[in-house]
C-alpha cells in the first residue's frame, strides 16, 4: 500500500483480527484435521508432536533462548553501532504488552512467533498501529492456520487472513528454511513426521508395556491338568485379586499347589530403550540441539569441552540463524540506517575469573570504559563521569589532584629534572 493511500486513510491505522471461534462466521480447520497417519500408526500434527518430550524440549530451548535476549535498535554509522535511546516502540514494546495487560509482552510475543517457526516453518504478525511517519508501532501475532500466502505474477507475496486479503506491507512474515520460489517455509513437523511418529509410537508402546495387560509378566503353574473352565476361573480370580494398576504391589496368595513364575521380559529385550534414545538423537539433530542439552550425557560431544564452549557452539550453529531471521524482520520495520540487534552478551558470559580477565584486556586496549564494564555487571556508573573515558590509565588515581591542591598549579620539578644543583 502506497504512502499516499495511507495518508488518505489517516495517520494511525488499526486492524483487529478476531481469532477463529471468536466471532468469525466460519471455523478455520487446523492442520491436525488434514494430517494423515504415519507408517507407525499415529498421526503427527503440531499438537501431537509437542507430546513427544524431545520435540517439546527442543522447541522450548530455542524459543526461550531467543525470546530472552534483549532486543536493541541501533543506528549504523559506518562500522560503528550507536544504540537509540529511547528505542522505537516496535523494538521496546512491539506487541503493546507494556501498556495493556490484554496484550503480549515482547518476550511472550517473540516466543510465540519462534514456536510457529520451529513447528510450522512460518511465523506471522499483522501491523495494528503506525505512527505519523507510517512506521509500524504495534503488532499482533497470528496463528499460521489463519494465514495463507501465494506469489503473484511479479513474485510479490499475496496474503489472506481469515480468507480476507491483507496488504503485504501490513504482514510481518518470518519464514524458516524454504525451497526456491516458495512463498512459505518448510514445516518441520510435516518434513520429519515419520521420525516423530516413530517416537510417539515408541512412547505409546512403553506406556502399554508398563501398564496392565500389555504383556504377560508371568504364569501360574498348577500341578495336574485343568480343563478350560477351571483355567479361566483361576486366571480371572488371580487377576481380580493381584492384577491391575491399583494392586500392582499387593501380596499374592496361591492355593491348591499353584506356583507363580515370573517371565523375565525387559524393555531392553524389545529394543525399547534403544529406540527411544535413537529417536531423541534424531529429534535433537532435526532442531540442531546438542544432545547433552536434552539430557543425553552418555556419550562424548564434539561441541567442545566445558559448558562455555558448548554454549558457544549452540549460539553459533543453532541460535545464530534464528537470531538473524528475527533481526531482519524487525530491521525492515525501522528507517535506514537503523537496524534491530539482539544482545547475545548474556549467552557469552563465562565464569567470574574469565569474565574479569576479558574486561581487563578490553580496558587496557581502550575498547571498554569502566562504566561500560560496570554496566555489563549490572552496576551503576562511577559518579561525575569518572568511568566514561576509555583512555584514562588504570592508575588514574596518581594523576588525580589531592584535596585542597590547585588543579592548575604545576608540580615542582626535582633537582635532576631542572638540571640545577640542589
Amino acid at each position: 500500500m502506497s504512502l499516499l493511500r495511507r495518508a488518505a486513510r489517516g495517520v494511525r491505522e488499526r486492524r483487529f483480527f478476531v481469532p477463529s471461534g471468536g466471532g468469525d462466521p466460519w471455523t478455520i480447520p487446523t492442520n491436525g484435521s488434514l494430517a494423515s497417519y504415519t507408517a507407525a500408526g499415529v498421526p503427527v500434527t503440531e499438537e501431537t508432536a509437542m507430546q513427544l518430550i524431545a520435540v517439546y524440549a527442543c522447541v522450548r530451548i530455542i524459543s526461550t533462548a531467543l525470546s530472552g535476549l534483549p532486543l536493541d535498535a541501533v543506528r549504523m554509522q559506518g562500522e560503528v553501532r550507536r544504540p537509540l535511546d529511547p528505542p522505537p516502540l516496535i523494538v521496546s514494546d512491539p506487541f503493546g504488552g507494556t501498556n495493556s495487560l490484554a496484550r503480549l509482552t515482547r518476550r511472550v510475543g517473540i516466543q510465540q512467533m519462534a514456536v510457529s517457526c520451529l513447528l510450522r516453518g512460518n511465523a506471522y504478525a499483522v501491523v495494528l498501529q503506525r505512527d505519523r511517519y507510517y512506521r509500524p508501532t504495534m503488532l499482533q501475532v497470528l496463528h499460521p492456520d489463519r494465514v495463507d500466502v501465494a506469489l503473484d505474477a511479479t513474485g510479490r507475496r499475496q496474503y489472506t487472513v481469515n480468507r480476507l486479503p491483507v496488504d503485504a506491507d501490513d504482514i510481518v512474515h518470518i519464514a524458516a528454511m524454504a525451497p526456491p520460489e516458495s512463498p512459505k517455509g518448510v514445516s518441520v513437523i510435516q518434513a520429519a513426521r515419520q521420525s516423530i511418529g516413530l517416537g510417539l509410537a515408541a512412547e505409546e508402546f512403553g506406556s502399554r508395556f508398563f501398564g496392565s495387560g500389555a504383556h504377560m509378566s508371568g504364569i501360574v503353574q498348577v500341578p495336574g491338568d485343568l480343563d478350560r473352565e477351571r483355567a479361566r476361573q483361576l486366571k480371572e480370580s488371580f487377576q481380580a485379586s493381584h492384577g491391575g494398576l491399583s494392586n500392582a504391589h499387593t501380596v499374592g496368595v496361591l492355593t491348591g499347589g499353584a506356583e507363580w513364575k515370573p517371565i523375565s521380559v525387559t524393555p531392553e529385550d524389545a529394543q525399547f530403550l534403544g529406540t527411544r534414545a535413537a529417536q531423541n538423537l534424531d529429534i535433537a539433530m532435526l532442531f540442531g540441539i546438542p544432545p547433552h542439552m536434552l539430557g543425553q550425557v552418555d556419550r562424548t560431544t564434539s561441541w567442545g569441552t566445558g559448558i562455555e564452549q558448548q554454549s558457544l557452539g549452540f549460539l553459533k550453529y543453532t541460535l545464530a540463524s534464528w537470531i538473524g531471521l528475527f533481526e531482519d524482520a524487525w530491521s525492515a520495520m525501522l528507517p535506514a540506517p537503523q537496524v534491530a540487534k539482539f544482545n547475545v552478551e548474556g549467552l557469552l558470559r563465562t565464569d567470574t575469573a574469565g569474565r574479569f580477565a576479558v574486561y581487563m584486556m578490553a580496558r587496557n586496549a581502550g575498547l571498554l570504559t569502566i562504566d561500560e564494564i560496570r554496566a555489563k555487571e549490572d552496576l551503576a556508573p562511577l559518579p561525575d563521569g569518572q568511568g566514561a573515558d576509555p583512555f584514562v590509565p588504570l592508575n588514574s588515581s596518581a594523576t588525580t589532584p589531592t584535596d585542597g591542591a590547585d588543579p592548575g598549579a604545576q608540580t615542582p620539578k626535582s633537582a635532576a629534572e631542572s638540571g640545577k644543583e640542589p
